[in-house]
């Protein structure tokens, strides 16, 4: 088979990775929902409402990014394969380029033909591990909700602190990853265009 036949396995394995993350996490957060109702009580309402989504983003992330684990396994040789043989300073101008979306070497050659193949991993890839680092950090954030509005100032503070952390941490790979996701597909027009 062919490098294009690989290409077309990997575009599958993302599709069906994507098809079954979203129930999986959304069964996830509902659990993690039903358990945060069953256990609060006496509590005021923002305590409640936060507990409730908090064992939801708990459930619901880390299930989503526990089913994208295989997955990412399984992508990783789409990414790994058009690069084998480079010393680092190739892989690195490899990626520079296909992120910047300059078509590399000569249309037909060798290295063209390992940029594609490159630039088509990325473009499967990068989203699947986007949503499992998004997921994972939902997973974690989730049970510190309730303690945002704890009495205990400590227990508050950390909890602030690793919730602000996680969502900065959010934000900056999602404007990282949705770049270089946008220049791996840009760089596969461009030379689809050559």
């Amino acid at each position: 088979m062919g490098h294009m036949g690989h290409m077309g396995d990997f575009g599958r394995i993302a599709r069906r990775a994507r098809r079954r993350t979203v129930p999986i996490a959304l069964g996830g957060f509902v659990l993690g929902a039903v358990v945060g109702v069953i256990i609060t009580n006496g509590d005021d309402v923002l305590a409640r409402t936060l507990t409730i989504i908090g064992f939801g983003l708990s459930f619901g992330g880390l299930s989503g990014a526990a089913s994208l684990l295989p997955t990412t396994f399984k992508l990783g040789p789409s990414i790994q394969s058009p690069a084998r043989g480079l010393d680092r300073a190739e892989r690195r101008a490899l990626r520079r380029t296909v992120f910047s979306a300059r078509p590399l070497g000569e249309p037909g050659s060798e290295l063209a033909r390992r940029a594609a193949d490159w630039a088509r991993g990325a473009s499967l890839s990068l989203p699947i591990v986007l949503g499992q680092f998004l997921l994972l950090y939902a997973g974690i954030a989730g049970p510190q909700l309730p303690s945002l509005v704890r009495d205990d100032p400590w227990s508050a503070g950390i909890a602030r602190g690793l919730v602000f952390l996680l969502a900065a941490m959010s934000i900056g790979i999602t404007i990282v990853f949705r770049r270089q996701i946008r220049g791996a597909r840009r760089y596969l027009e461009a030379v689809g265009n050559r």
